[in-house]
């Protein structure tokens, strides 16, 4: 159990105390799926009170993974901010974060309690007003800022000024290659906290330039990003990663060991060889020896020479799968749609050598989730966990700034 160091807050009428970023504040998470923003606030130095998760199979992985949290495993309907909070009271929470999934929000919706198309939204909300955190943190796709052409999220600012708290304006769009994530991907972050604290929490700062930006940005670009480090790219990411295909075993099980010492700085850190500074969190038991989630896919003659003709940076024609490049970063990474909605698989891009769709454990480091944390072994529920989370460098990132602020009250 991650033990809590105690401190003594004051008034802001009495200036700023001595900031402590060892001090442990505390975060309950939301729709913590497989846990991408837990870990991302644990690496920053949080403790998680609680996560609720209304997934049996990300239930699963989120107390094998983190078994000093308090997982509740209900419908969000059917629990209090009482239930998250055990023995603290309302305001004693020091932040709230959650994604609440978007199956098509609307502003009609949002301004009709009863429309099940903002459903979630109004149970973040009705969670924020129970447990009245110091402050909290929503992110979402990108899309949300132009739903009714932009009407919505103003409504959204709206519903949270009413309880009680003020967004940060403007709301962003963060991109986690910034900060060191090897992949493509955009969240919308929505920041927030309660009127009564002095504090004005600022987005965090870039930390890295992205193949794929630098591309965009050329000579000028090179210039002003000229202090930020190189984001990894999929080589550095998932080069030392065993070759699944050459292993039989790997159709039936989704462990191996590995092969090849890594060589990047990344790697290294993803398999704990090499020390985060950085990383405040606690880290489960595991054999360092063996790599997780590596349970094959096995294609068919045509679809494997397809994956083998395309270049990489293409999609593959017919299935329209990207094919990573080995010195850039990764698309994004897509969970796709629920069983109920009729996928029984999760879009993964190809890997830029072998002719086949990437492993779970490539996923996962393709989203900076280091290779202690297990997914489910099924690869359908592994790559769903995956392509539904935060990533956790980008949670780390935001986290950080959040706790600079949290040490000055």
């Amino acid at each position: 159990m991650i033990k809590t160091q105690k401190s003594k807050k004051q008034s802001n009428k009495n200036g700023p105390k001595k900031q402590n970023l060892n001090e442990k504040f505390k975060v309950i998470d939301l729709f913590a799926g497989a846990g991408g923003l837990l870990l991302g606030f644990e690496q920053a130095g949080f403790e998680t009170i609680s996560a609720n998760e209304n997934d049996p199979k990300a239930v699963e992985m989120l107390r094998f993974n983190y078994p000093w949290v308090k997982v509740i495993e209900k419908d969000i309907h059917n629990i209090s901010g009482k239930d998250l909070m055990g023995n603290l009271k309302p305001g004693e929470v020091d932040v709230l974060v959650g994604g609440p999934p978007c199956q098509g929000f609307s502003l009609i919706g949002l301004r009709k309690k009863d429309d099940p198309r903002n459903d979630l939204v109004f149970q973040f909300i009705r969670m924020l007003e129970e447990i009245r955190p110091r402050i909290f943190l929503m992110e979402n796709v990108p899309g949300m800022l132009s739903v009714e052409k932009g009407l919505f999220v103003n409504e959204l600012v709206k519903r949270f000024e009413e309880v009680g708290y003020i967004v940060k304006q403007p709301i962003k769009v963060l991109h986690a290659d910034e900060y060191g994530v090897p992949q493509k991907r955009s969240r919308v972050i929505i920041i927030g906290w309660r009127r009564d604290l002095e504090m004005n929490i600022q987005y965090p700062e870039p930390t890295h330039i992205s193949p794929r930006r630098k591309n965009r940005n050329g000579a000028q670009g090179d210039l002003f990003h000229k202090d930020l480090k190189a984001t990894p790219t999929v080589k550095d990411a998932i080069s030392d990663l065993p070759d699944i295909d050459s292993y039989k075993y790997l159709i039936e099980n989704d462990s191996t060991k590995y092969k090849k010492k890594p060589s990047s700085e990344y790697a290294k850190i993803m398999r704990g060889e090499l020390f985060d500074s950085d990383d405040l969190s606690a880290r489960q038991k595991w054999d360092e020896e063996i790599c997780t989630g590596c349970r094959r896919t096995v294609h068919g003659k045509v679809l494997a020479k397809r994956c083998k003709d395309t270049p990489q940076g293409k999609t593959l024609p017919v299935s329209r799968l990207y094919k990573l490049k080995w010195d850039d970063v990764a698309n994004t990474l897509r969970a796709g749609t629920p069983r109920e909605r009729g996928a029984y698989s999760s879009p993964r891009p190809i890997h830029p050598f072998h002719p086949r769709v990437i492993s779970v454990r490539e996923g996962a480091r393709l989203q900076s989730f280091p290779d202690w944390i297990r997914f489910h072994p099924t690869k359908w529920h592994g790559f769903r966990q995956v392509g539904n989370s935060v990533c956790p460098l980008l949670a780390r990132a935001i986290a950080k700034e959040i706790k600079k602020s949290l040490s000055y009250l």
